[in-house]
Formats: C-alpha cells, sequence, structure tokens
C-alpha cells in the first residue's frame, strides 16, 4: 500500500538516497515537475501511523507528516558557538508554535467513505464549570454514534468518530512531544519551572477543540505529576489573530490573484488527468476538490496517519487510489504551499494579511525579553494550525516549504551571553532542526537580526490593508 520511497533502511539514510534533513528542502519544489515526477515517491516523506499507538517509526528528523519531530533530548545539540565553547551564554526565553497532533479528516469524500471512522478510544471532554465557588462540574464527554434512522447517513461516513477530531494516536503523540520538550528545555537546559502555576509560563491556542485538546496531551507531558488545571489563552474567534479568525477581504482577494498566475495553471495542467481520475473515483468533481489539492491531501493524509487504507470506490470496492496516485496528491499538496507562502509574487503581503498580526505579537514578546520587560516569562506555547505555521516559515525565509504536517513545530529560542555585554542571540528550530532559509541557517544570530527578517511581515495598518 505505500511506497518504497517512504521505507526507513538501516543507518541514517532513506531510500532514494535521502538523508532526513534532506527530506525537509526538496531542491525542485519551486517547479511543477515536482509533481509530475513520479521517482521521487514521496521525497522521503512519511505518510504512515499506527492507529492506537504513538507514532515513532520514522528516522529522527524525517519529514513525517503523522507526526513531525520536534526537539528532543538524544538529538538536540547547543546552539554552535555555545557547543565549541567560543560564547558563554544561556538559554532565557523559549516561544514554541505548534500545529495540533493527527486527527481524522476534515475532508469527506463526495462519493461516499468506503470505510467506518472508529474514536471510541479518545475521550473529548466537554464540560465548564464556575471559577471560583458553586457545584463542581460533572465531567461529560462526547460520544459520537450514528442513528440507522437517520436518511443522511447513507452517502457519508458511519462509526464513531467526528470530522474532524484528535486521535488517541494523536493524543498519544502529545504526550510524548511533552515529555520531549521537557527533557530538553527542563531538564538538559533547565528553563522550564517545575511547575505550570507559575509567571513563568503562557499558554495559547485557537478556538478549536483539535488546538485545545492537543495543548491537554502535551503540557501533560511536559508536567506529568501536576495536579489542577490550567489557563489555555483564547482570542475572541471572530478577532483571533490566528486561523484566519478576523475578517478580511484582502485575503481571499489576494488569493484569487496567487491562484490566477500561471504557475497556478501549470500545476493544475500537469495534474489535469491525476484529478479527473480521482473525480471519478470518489465522486470529487466540484470545484473544491479540483481547484486545489487541499481536500485530497487532506483525505488521504487522514486515512493513512491512523492506520486506515486509501479510499475505494463505494460501488466498486475493487477501484481503490493507488499509492502512485496518492503520492502525486502529496507532492502537489507540498508545490502549493511552497507557493502559496514561498514562491507567489504576493507571498509578502499575503503572509502580512494572514498571519502579520500574530507575527507581530511574537515580536513583541522579542522586544520585551531584550528590554527587561518580560518579568520572569521564560516560556511561551501556543497550540495552532498548519495555515499558521505555513505564513511563519514563510516569514523566516525557508528554503523550500512543504506542507506543515501534523505536530510541525517551530521553537525560537533567545540566548543571553554570560559576559559584560551581555547581548542577545536567537536561534529558530523548524521541527528540531536549524531552519535553513534564504538568510542562512538561523542557528545563531542577534536577536535584532532575527526581528529585522520578520519585522517586514507585520502590517502597519492592518485594516486599511484589509480594505484596500
Amino acid at each position: 500500500m505505500f511506497s518504497k520511497a517512504i521505507i526507513i533502511v538501516a543507518g541514517a539514510r532513506l531510500a532514494l538516497g535521502f538523508t532526513p534533513l534532506e527530506t525537509f528542502y526538496p531542491p525542485g519544489l519551486n517547479d511543477t515537475s515536482y509533481i509530475s515526477n513520479s521517482s521521487i515517491g514521496t521525497y522521503g516523506g512519511v505518510y504512515q501511523a499506527p492507529t492506537r499507538e504513538a507514532s515513532t517509526s520514522a528516522a529522527y528528523g524525517t519529514y513525517d507528516y503523522c507526526t513531525m519531530p520536534h526537539p528532543r533530548a538524544q538529538e538536540y545539540p547547543l546552539p554552535g558557538p555555545v557547543a565549541k565553547g567560543t560564547v558563554k551564554a544561556k538559554i532565557v526565553y523559549l516561544e514554541y508554535l505548534q500545529r495540533h497532533q493527527r486527527r481524522t479528516p476534515y475532508n469527506i469524500l463526495p462519493g461516499g467513505e468506503n470505510q467506518a471512522y472508529n474514536c471510541d478510544d479518545f475521550l473529548p471532554y466537554l464540560y465548564g464549570g464556575a471559577s471560583s465557588g458553586g457545584p463542581n462540574p460533572l465531567p461529560v464527554y462526547g460520544k459520537t454514534y450514528s442513528d440507522s434512522s437517520n436518511p443522511f447517513l447513507e452517502g457519508y461516513v458511519n462509526g464513531t468518530c467526528q470530522f474532524p477530531q484528535l486521535t488517541i494516536g494523536g493524543f498519544l503523540d502529545g504526550v510524548q512531544h511533552g515529555e520531549d520538550l521537557s527533557a530538553v528545555y527542563g531538564d538538559k537546559l533547565g528553563l522550564f519551572p517545575s511547575s505550570p502555576d507559575s509567571g513563568k509560563v503562557w499558554f495559547r491556542s485557537s478556538e478549536s477543540p483539535l488546538t485545545q485538546q492537543s495543548a491537554g496531551g502535551v503540557l501533560r507531558g511536559v508536567w506529568p505529576n501536576y495536579q489542577g488545571a490550567l489557563p489555555l489563552h483564547q482570542q475572541t474567534s471572530s478577532v483571533d489573530t490566528v486561523n484566519e479568525g478576523y475578517s478580511c477581504s484582502a485575503i481571499s482577494s489576494t488569493l484569487s490573484k496567487i491562484e490566477s498566475t500561471t504557475e497556478w495553471s501549470d500545476h493544475l495542467s500537469v495534474t489535469a488527468t491525476l484529478r479527473s481520475e480521482l473525480a471519478t473515483m470518489l465522486g470529487a468533481s466540484s470545484s473544491s476538490w479540483q481547484d486545489t489539492f487541499d481536500h485530497f491531501s487532506d483525505n488521504f493524509q487522514g486515512r493513512l496517519c491512523n492506520g486506515y487504507a486509501l479510499p475505494c470506490n463505494v460501488q466498486n470496492t475493487s477501484d481503490c487510489v493507488s499509492t502512485a496516485q496518492a503520492d502525486e496528491v502529496f507532492r502537489a499538496g507540498d508545490w502549493e504551499w511552497n507557493y502559496y507562502w514561498r514562491a507567489n509574487p504576493y507571498a509578502q503581503q499575503y503572509i502580512q494579511l494572514v498571519e502579520g498580526l500574530f507575527i507581530g505579537e511574537i515580536l513583541t514578546h522579542f522586544q520585551a525579553v531584550k528590554n527587561g520587560k518580560a518579568g520572569e516569562m521564560k516560556y511561551s506555547h501556543t497550540f495552532v494550525h498548519d495555515g499558521d505555521i505555513g505564513p511563519v516559515l514563510g516569514a523566516l525565509g525557508i528554503n523550500v516549504l512543504r506542507w506543515p504536517a501534523m505536530g510541525s513545530n517551530i521553537a525560537f529560542e533567545i540566548w543571553q551571553t554570560e559576559d559584560r555585554n551581555s547581548t542577545f542571540y536567537a536561534r529558530v528550530l523548524y521541527s528540531g532542526q536549524p531552519v535553513e532559509t534564504i538568510h542562512g541557517t538561523l542557528d545563531w544570530l542577534l536577536l535584532d537580526d532575527l526581528i529585522a527578517i520578520l519585522q517586514p511581515y507585520v502590517p502597519t495598518d492592518i485594516e486599511a490593508l484589509c480594505d484596500a
């Protein structure tokens, strides 16, 4: 069922000769020929994970769509100058962003799903209570079921899942994610406090249960023995600066410009046969399925990353999506994400519109650390979506950008030298490795230089930009 290109082999290299690091930066991703080149499979990317276990099968550092790598004590290197002893410095602040962990798909096939999804092994709790006084709430959780008398069930999908929802595998991935962060930034570097109920930490998510439930898993991994509740800060959904929360007409008009370019048309041309085949097989002929590869990628990823098979025609179950077709879908999805946030002529404006306010919030944190106004704050962790991770990486100037996968993460580390100058430096890790960008590898640079890289993506007047 899976391409030979994703099978892990002995040693540090993957099939076709790609090292784990190389799987993050396919050199041909700016060209549509990357999509049609079937010989590269998934360019070493992994799209397979077990259903009810944490995903740990891929070689560390590999582009693993189901569970992206993250800082881990066994592989974590100190910044180059610190490791060599040419600079004596300590880490003083961590700004950590991550996508939620793996989940079921958003997009159910219009022609129907040939497999039932089972989520009985994960309990999505849904309850509230008074901040002080009053009775404690009874913990209740959502339990999805199907009623045979419901006429809309035919042609949908049976089972016990919501679409989307975090899966048990995703939850367990999150706990492991948190345990590894604690081993690096707590045990190794001494940055994390022993308890999260202090002025040293700040947690935020979007309004989505996916990000909120991921936070519960990850933070349990960071503090396994903590008893009590924690605030997970969220902005009001209609004005949220993550997950495209606020209304801005220029976002859609700029996206229309991007998808009207010659390059975008070319990528649709080279995938015309594939899109036609999938439309016929899966009943997915509407524009929402045919104009981008978002829906096909999401559906296939959600299946493979939770132990399910690729889909089949519900009337002819021998007519199924092949590995080669899925590989091309994933290559096309990568091409689209790289084009959205790196390669199109409107990329800077698009990032300003979609993510500029959030980038500005991050820079405010950096300035507070630099100016000695951060108080005791040491660690900020924000749980968001691929649509937030992508533009931040685009603003950093990542060399090429594959689809930011499940649990993908950006660690902004701020270090302070222990000399009379007491200079602030930064480094940026993407999924555990110093990010490779047009500005060089961001392993050790002045904090002011990192701020200068990101500042052009912060709009000076978002309301005017949205109305333009």
